[in-house]
């Protein structure tokens, strides 16, 4: 009767250790793969100033609004004139006017109609990043710091771009009532 009970014990616990080992395979190391991926796109979106321009902002201070994060200009902020000899900033930094033109913050979010949705997958982010062109060949206009984003390698590209689509979409068209202008004459 022993030797039964054992033998059944044994095959409890080896059955027990059989899931368990099975649980911790691949797709939890994949999830703690891409969780860290995305916390290192997180960080890697904050120490290179994305909210910055990308971000409404709360104040004066330029505090980055965290319930519209990365979501660009909003339609209220006017657009600054362009200038030959001047750069000129909207209060909220989200908006530009300089002898380029004008140039207003992209929304980052993974909103399929107004923000990078479906417009980028991966390998399209990490070209624009390199080139400063967008998919459909228009440049990125200043301030947009490409040079600092050239540099990247292509895991911090891809550690961003996984981040980015893992942030609330926001719907909001930030072209909205700009009238596209060249630059100065």
């Amino acid at each position: 009767m022993n030797t039964r009970w054992s033998a059944k014990s044994l095959l409890v616990v080896g059955l027990g250790i059989i899931v368990a080992v099975s649980l911790q395979n691949e797709p939890v190391e994949g999830g703690q793969q891409q969780n860290a991926q995305v916390e290192r796109g997180k960080y890697l979106v904050g120490i290179t100033g994305c909210h910055d321009c990308h971000s409404p902002k709360l104040n004066a201070a330029l505090e980055p609004d965290m319930t519209r994060p990365l979501s660009g200009r909003p339609s209220t902020t006017p657009v600054p004139a362009a200038t030959k000899t001047e750069i000129h900033a909207s209060l909220d930094f989200t908006a530009f006017g300089g002898p380029w033109g004008q140039t207003v913050a992209a929304n980052l979010t993974p909103d399929a109609t107004t923000g990078i949705g479906t417009r980028y997958n991966e390998a399209q982010f990490i070209v624009a990043m390199r080139t400063g062109k967008r998919p459909n060949g228009t440049t990125m206009q200043p301030p947009m710091p490409n040079v600092v984003y050239q540099n990247m390698t292509d895991d911090d590209l891809k550690a961003i771009f996984a981040y980015l689509k893992t942030i609330k979409p926001i719907r909001n068209a930030v072209y909205a009532g700009v009238t596209p202008a060249g630059p100065p004459k």
